[in-house]
């Protein structure tokens, strides 16, 4: 593959993939620094070119906006920045802050996974102190992932930070078949952790999206196949939390993987006081607007630019 060939693969993995530059790197075995340098000189050679397209209302606005049209407790919009990594992180920031208002003693937290609330949990320090605080993870681990965006690892981040008590789930988030779920379910720690989920009172999830492809890390990282990719398309499902899947109208869809996640279901975040989604970019946008016009999140923390593209939908 000569250079320019890598720069268009990296472009595309980066700007229409939304990968982060460390994966990307891992991808292709280089460095992140080096991704930055090639996606800097696609720039410069004219393979990329970045068009501006500027949101027509602030954020105030945008937030009012999604507030009154799904009718939730809170909407809050960050920038949005060309880098979708900055994006990401403006995203996080915001998150953090939201997530210390809501929070009071005795307060118990669910983690699920994502690479928007990694960045979410690196703004954290210096929270100030609760007591009696408990951190649930809310899906299973996604071990063929970065570390750094696993559950388990989110989940144990958050429950330092807190100085909390930490419920984990050390099984997989798809699992082969509805039997091996429930011998993993029946075992007694798993069970505490699950028993857990109706205590909950403030959930933070990613979302995922079906387009381009099929909840990006699922897809990527080999837990859900083709054939479970066709069947999650021919759903009608616009997006996923915690790999369940719903349609535009925020119904739960059957992929066949109902049987076999091991997680939070959509029922059950409906039910939490605050159900906290915290996801950007536009690609997104039908997968945010089916979260929130379903119940299933009462809490959207996004960009701009996606806030706008979920308002001119329906």
């Amino acid at each position: 593959m000569d250079h320019k060939e890598l720069k268009i693969r990296i472009a595309r993995l980066y700007y229409h993939n939304h990968m982060a530059k460390t994966e990307i790197g891992k991808k292709f075995r280089i460095s992140r620094f080096k991704v930055a340098q090639y996606l800097e000189e696609a720039q410069d050679e004219g393979i990329i070119e970045i068009i501006i397209n500027e949101v027509s209302k602030t954020s105030r606005e945008l937030e009012i906006l999604l507030e009154k049209k799904f009718d939730i407790g809170q909407a809050r919009v960050a920038a949005t920045s060309v880098d979708y990594d900055k994006t990401k992180k403006n995203i996080g920031k915001i998150a953090a802050l939201i997530l210390e208002e809501l929070t009071h003693n005795g307060d118990i937290i669910g983690v699920a996974w994502g690479t928007t609330l990694y960045e979410m949990l690196n703004c954290l320090d210096g929270v100030k102190k609760f007591k009696n605080i408990s951190v649930v993870q809310l899906t299973g681990g996604l071990h063929q992932i970065e570390m750094d965006y696993s559950p388990v690892e989110l989940t144990r981040r958050m429950a330092r930070i807190f100085e909390a008590e930490v419920y984990q789930l050390y099984v997989p988030a798809i699992v082969d078949s509805h039997e091996t779920l429930e011998v993993l379910t029946d075992d007694r720690n798993i069970k505490k952790t699950l028993e857990m989920f109706s205590r909950v009172n403030i959930a933070l999830v990613g979302i995922g999206s079906v387009y381009p492809r099929p909840s990006t890390m699922l897809s990527r990282d080999g837990y859900i196949d083709k054939n479970d990719v066709e069947r999650i398309i021919n759903s009608g499902a616009v997006g996923d939390i915690n790999a369940y899947f719903y349609n535009l109208e925020g119904d739960e869809c059957s992929t066949g993987l109902d049987g076999r996640t091991i997680g939070i279901g959509l029922s059950q975040l409906k039910k939490i006081r605050y159900a906290v989604g915290v996801a950007g970019g536009i690609e997104k946008a039908e997968a945010i607007y089916g979260a929130l016009k379903g119940g299933i999140i009462n809490i959207i923390i996004t960009d701009a630019a996606t806030a706008e593209k979920v308002l001119s939908i329906g």
